[in-house]
């Protein structure tokens, strides 16, 4: 007879919420998806609203009540997207939209603060560089100089999930993974808060949250927390972390050399270090794993980049797909396949919000390069797909000088994962076998598994990790392609040196009459 334990993940991402119930062994019993509406309200700006997220958990939670009906949850975690960046006053409630790892606004803020320090100092400190927008201290910054009543109001600044753990606990904190890309967080040697990068940010350290270890109980389901959820109070609640770093957990993705990779409205290939090893073109953070380091290669916005085609060059489809209950991004990899590998000569930079890892540009903007009378839209589409995987090609070469070692395997979850098409493509581009896990919401499973060991249903992370996901399907390169692929990949990478000025004309222009 199945145990009546329950497990709770609750991810608050860029493309949704989602709520999951899991037994101890890591199995789904009952999952429910909200999306989450993303707003643009200027020139680079991406936020949402914190209300929405706790209207999106109740929706989520009604939906799930009766398949868990019969059973005790007896530990909930938390997970978000990240940076997610909230000002809450002194009663906890948020003083505007949540600033998003989207937004690029603090660009000038980033430029200034990154004047009064080399970028080595900034790497020694914090273990990333200042940006705009992915390192949230930037947007603190430029709350502090564009609304500075909401700054001087701010009891604390935090990320989604410190909102979150008032909410449902009553106590306020940041756990290691999301403090790591504020810039203001020692993540080499204390794992504490650091004044020396809060006077150089011009932040003040008192305005930050208690920090609290991912596995660690941020509190118990209180009375307002219950009524959200609509379960008993007392629950132990984990502080959790960032969702891809919750991911890499529910992978398994937990010793040196490890490697995974999550497609989602961004795109992330995180490898996983023993020591802390910060490097310039990645993103650098504390894995939710105590002892252990994610070193990311994070793309902006590979998905939103096919969301966006889907809504632009795939409107009929997309039409179709929903009037014949078909997923409307396995129509548009179908057109793709009618295309041939290299897209016709069309190469597409997916920067349509800037970018991060490799080039850290946050001016950089989309490109279809190569546009000729007999392109089609199947070119088009395939050549969005194309430009991701060579965006993750060009952050597996970072993963590959730093571990000193060829990759052999990608442990894939996400968009990128679900169609057979598009893995099979990753494979092509990268030359790596890509499996692809058997279970995608691996989010929101780190999550469920953070809050047992919040709850002392795991003894310890190995133990934990009896719950992570293990079966997989395996692509592997087809070596037919290898040749185009190469000289495709050699003019992607060679594209961007040459555009990058130009990108910053076209910013100049957006901000005198856009």
């Amino acid at each position: 007879m199945e145990a009546r334990e329950l497990l709770l993940g609750i991810d608050v991402g860029g493309g949704g919420v989602k709520v999951g119930a899991f037994n101890l062994d890591g199995r789904l019993m009952a999952l429910a998806t909200e999306p989450l509406e993303l707003s643009f309200p200027g020139p680079g700006w991406a936020e949402s609203h914190p209300r929405d997220w706790l209207e999106k958990i109740r929706i989520c939670m009604d939906r799930i009540k009766e398949k868990i009906r019969d059973r005790e949850v007896v530990g909930i975690g938390l997970s978000n997207m990240c940076p997610s960046l909230v000002a809450l006053n002194d009663a906890g409630e948020p003083l505007r939209p949540a600033i998003l790892y989207l937004d690029t606004r603090s660009w000038q803020e980033a430029s200034a603060i990154q004047e009064r320090r080399p970028l080595e100092w900034f790497l020694q400190e914090s273990g990333n560089r200042v940006a705009a927008g992915t390192i949230s201290g930037t947007s603190i910054r430029w709350l502090k100089e564009h609304e500075p009543e909401v700054y001087r109001s701010t009891r604390f600044f935090g990320h989604a999930n410190t909102y979150l753990a008032g909410v449902l606990t009553g106590r306020f904190g940041m756990d290691y993974s999301n403090a790591s890309l504020t810039g203001l967080f020692d993540q080499r040697t204390i794992l504490k808060w650091s004044p020396a990068l809060c006077e150089a940010y011009e932040v003040e350290m008192n305005k930050l949250p208690e920090l609290i270890p991912s596995h660690q109980r941020v509190g118990r389901l209180d009375e307002k927390g219950a009524r959200l959820l609509g379960l008993p109070a007392g629950i132990p609640v984990a502080m959790g972390g960032a969702d891809s770093a919750c991911s890499a957990f529910a992978a398994g993705v937990t010793e040196e050399g490890d490697v995974f990779e999550t497609s989602g409205t961004s795109d992330v290939l995180a490898v996983c270090f023993a020591k802390p090893l910060f490097e310039a073109r990645f993103l650098n953070r504390c894995h939710v794993v105590p002892q252990r380091w994610l070193g990311m290669g994070a793309m902006v916005a590979v998905g939103a980049a096919f969301r966006w085609a889907r809504d632009v060059l795939g409107s009929t489809e997309k039409h179709v797909a929903e009037l014949s209950g078909l997923d409307a991004y396995d129509v548009l990899c179908a057109e793709a396949a009618r295309s041939r590998p290299g897209a016709r000569g069309v190469v597409f930079l997916p920067y349509m919000s800037g970018e991060r890892s490799p080039i850290w540009d946050p001016h950089a903007r989309g490109i279809f390069f190569g546009l000729h009378l007999k392109t089609t839209k199947n070119d088009l589409i395939r050549a969005v797909l194309e430009g991701g995987s060579y965006g993750l090609k060009a952050n597996l070469e970072v993963a590959e000088e730093l571990l000193g070692k060829e990759v052999k395997t990608i442990a894939v979850v996400g968009k990128g994962g679900k169609n057979d098409f598009w893995a099979q493509l990753r494979a092509d581009i990268t030359g790596k076998e890509i499996r692809v896990l058997e279970f995608h919401e691996t989010a929101v499973l780190g999550a469920a598994m953070l809050g047992g060991l919040a709850a002392g249903v795991y003894g310890d992370y190995k133990d934990a990790l009896r719950a992570a996901v293990k079966g997989y399907k395996s692509y592997f390169p087809n070596c037919q392609y290898k040749d185009i692929y190469r000289a495709t990949y050699k003019l992607y990478k060679s594209l961007y040196p040459r555009l990058k000025d130009c990108f910053w004309e076209l910013k100049e222009i957006e901000a005198q009459y856009y």
